[in-house]
């Protein structure tokens, strides 16, 4: 059975079964409260026959009493006789006038027939007589089903009318549930086709669970759609980076078995070999990157902190892009205070950070350019920020918010540098290391004035005082190029 039938059926039924005991409930209420008023009504008649008749014993007036017993009998039907005996049995009044001077007959009438009633006339303390009433047990039990009979007919026009809306509304609130579920199920087709833009009406502007389901289903399709683009990105990035190398090395090898080692000059053979070992370099590297980010996007990776010096980190990592500084023109400079904190990290991951942001800086810097890895002490924050500032091409606003994704590289960058640029990973390697260790990495930057990314790392619990003070250390190679 479908969602609707059942939903609809147990909801009719939870509130038929609801209609009914509070309807039950009421009507026995009802009955009951008139049954109380019936009674009220028979002892009302009889306390004002006692009243007329005390005021009547007062003024000596027997004729005022037998004509209040006669109107008394007439507005109520059910009632057989009314009478007035005194205290010595005398009858005063009599709704049958014959028996009025008479004796009161002793005989009981059959309780099963008629209801009597009977009250005492008193003067202060001293009774005069006696008023009585009998009822017709029949006609009192017609005149109680009457006003009962009446009372079921409003009943039940409330009680149908009641039902036939509620089970209207429980129709109306079925379906509201259930199309949306229906509509969602064709959506969810949708996205399992492929398809993630969703047409979801007005569902996602709904206030209720159903309104919070259909945007997280328009989130995940959003979520889906960005995942598809990247496989894809990643799939299509992936097979240039392995098939340019390939192809070139597939080229060289090539060229080398068309002509022969014996037919080719020893420096186009060395040319030729030096092309292929930087082609496999970057084939390795590109490799190694892919297994680097997998590790740590699966959390694989541990690290083994310990307090780290990261201005003499800084300036080795310097020291060894000396050859390939001097190479390209380009002066570089660690600043790094006399007296710093320690960091609590990873010596050799922090090693790879300095190294990927150095190369960066490198490969978008002419010369006569500068390059300067600077260290800060935040002691409120009990952390260290290190800063590695080029003057190179710099990166635009829109650029600077995805280039620590994978495969991510700026274009305009990519197209006035010349040269391998790079496979894309290593500021997603950057980010991901600095994470792990629960720091935060940047950059700022604009278009033509240079970059600096930074990032943080967390102090090591070492007091300053104990660490010996630092002089400041220029190299060799810390010189600026003049144009």
């Amino acid at each position: 059975m479908k969602l609707f039938p059942k939903l609809a059926l147990l909801v009719s039924g939870l509130l038929l079964a609801a209609i009914l005991y509070v309807s039950i409930s009421y009507y026995r209420g009802e009955a009951r409260e008139i049954q109380d008023q019936t009674q009220q009504e028979e002892r009302q008649a009889l306390q004002n026959l006692t009243h007329i008749a005390g005021e009547s014993f007062i003024t000596d007036d027997d004729l005022l009493l037998v004509q209040y017993i006669r109107l008394l009998v007439q507005q109520n039907p059910e009632m057989a006789s009314a009478s007035v005996v005194d205290i010595k049995g005398q009858i005063r009044a009599h709704s049958d006038i014959r028996r009025i001077g008479k004796k009161e007959d002793d005989a009981v009438p059959n309780a099963a027939s008629v209801l009597i009633l009977s009250e005492s006339i008193k003067f202060g303390r001293h009774m005069v007589g006696t008023a009585c009433v009998e009822f017709s047990q029949k006609k009192l039990n017609e005149k109680l089903q009457l006003r009962l009979a009446k009372m079921r007919r409003r009943f039940l026009s409330v009680t149908l009318i009641g039902l036939l809306m509620s089970l209207a509304a429980c129709f109306a609130i079925a379906l509201s549930w259930t199309r949306p579920i229906k509509r969602l199920a064709k959506v969810a087709e949708q996205v399992g086709q492929g398809k993630w833009s969703l047409d979801l009406g007005t569902m996602d502007r709904r206030g209720d669970e159903v309104g919070f389901l259909a945007q997280s289903f328009q989130s995940m399709a959003v979520r889906l759609g960005e995942l598809d683009r990247m496989k894809e990105d990643f799939v299509s990035s992936v097979t240039h980076e392995l098939q340019s190398p390939l192809s070139a090395i597939e080229s060289f090898l090539n060229l080398i078995d068309s002509k022969g080692e014996s037919g080719m000059r020893p420096d186009e053979l060395k040319d030729c070999h030096k092309r292929i070992r930087v082609n496999t370099q970057r084939l390795a590297r590109f490799v190694s990157d892919l297994l680097d980010v997998s590790a740590l996007e699966r959390g694989k990776v541990q690290l083994n902190c310990k307090p780290l010096d990261v201005g003499a980190l800084a300036q080795e990592v310097l020291s060894l892009f000396e050859f390939k500084l001097q190479e390209k023109g380009l002066s570089s400079h660690a600043e790094v205070p006399a007296s710093m904190s320690k960091a609590q990290a990873d010596i050799d991951k922090i090693r790879q950070v300095l190294i990927n942001l150095v190369s960066n800086a490198m490969k978008y810097t002419t010369a006569p350019g500068h390059i300067e890895i600077s260290v800060e002490d935040l002691p409120a924050k009990k952390k260290l920020r290190v800063c590695v500032t080029d003057t190179g091409i710099g990166i635009d606003a829109m650029d600077q918010l995805k280039i620590f994704s994978k495969f991510e590289q700026v274009q305009s960058a990519k197209l006035k540098v010349k040269g391998a640029k790079g496979t894309g990973l290593g500021l997603a390697i950057c980010r991901e290391l600095i994470e792990l260790h629960g720091g935060e990495i940047g950059v700022t930057s604009r278009w033509g004035h240079g970059s600096t990314f930074y990032f943080t790392l967390p102090a090591a619990e070492v007091p300053p005082a104990l660490a010996p003070p630092r002089q400041k250390e220029r190299f060799p190679w810390e010189t600026q190029l003049s144009t």
